[in-house]
């Protein structure tokens, strides 16, 4: 007997993740500002919808990948609500796929137009195909196998773009880093920029400083 669905989950073995979903639509309506909140799981990312001003370090990592595209597929895993796809043309054709089926689900209805597609995948199980740019924000210091990632996205692309945070001490972001300290060393044959706290990207990195207590680390693979 085939199992029943909802929200393209099942009902049976997922139910918590389904009343996660209804408790979201009221939250919606009555208390978007905790809905905001939830979408962030404890603030494991960072969740624009449509129509709302994206943080300036986050649209710096962006913009920055705006000018570094190869060709006319792009995957990006991790992609949130999908709020990163406004900084690319719309010729690109996008998918995003997230581990979290809830935040996949917000990201279609923000309807960012055309030859965008979301996806509900976990990257240690999906079946990459090949696209000719791949992107990862801030999603390898999330797994303990982060790295071991890293080098099996570069069988499936022509370029590859990711950011992490720079040498970061245990603790800084919180609980949901797995990863740290992480430097250039950790990604031989790339290419950086960085981002600092506030947004300014550049070729050299600023200081560590009371003014800057962080950078972020950007990072670009060629297939040559």
């Amino acid at each position: 007997m085939k199992s029943k669905e909802l929200y393209g989950l099942d009902i049976a073995t997922q139910w918590e993740k389904i009343l996660d979903i209804h408790v979201l639509k009221l939250a919606k309506e009555h208390h978007p500002d905790w809905y905001r909140w939830r979408l962030t799981n404890n603030f494991e990312r960072a969740v624009f919808l449509k129509g709302d001003q994206v943080h300036v370090r986050e649209a710096a990592r962006y913009m920055w990948a705006n000018q570094q595209l190869y060709g006319n597929s792009l995957l990006e895993i991790g992609c949130s609500t999908g709020y990163g796809t406004q900084f690319f043309p719309q010729q690109i054709n996008y998918l995003g796929f997230d581990y979290d089926p809830i935040i996949i689900n917000v990201a279609k209805e923000q309807d960012w137009g055309l030859k965008r597609w979301f996806v509900h995948a976990d990257i240690n199980t999906y079946e990459l195909l090949e696209h000719e740019t791949i992107l990862a924000f801030e999603v390898i210091e999330h797994l303990d196998n982060g790295l071991e990632v890293v080098e099996r996205l570069k069988q499936h692309c022509k370029r590859l773009l990711i950011s992490v945070p720079h040498n970061e001490p245990v603790g800084f972001w919180g609980e949901h880093h797995r990863l740290h300290g992480l430097t250039e060393k950790d990604f031989v044959g790339f290419d950086f920029a960085y981002v600092s706290e506030h947004g300014k990207c550049t070729t050299t990195m600023e200081p560590v400083s009371e003014t800057n207590r962080c950078n972020l680390m950007l990072c670009r693979w060629d297939n040559e």
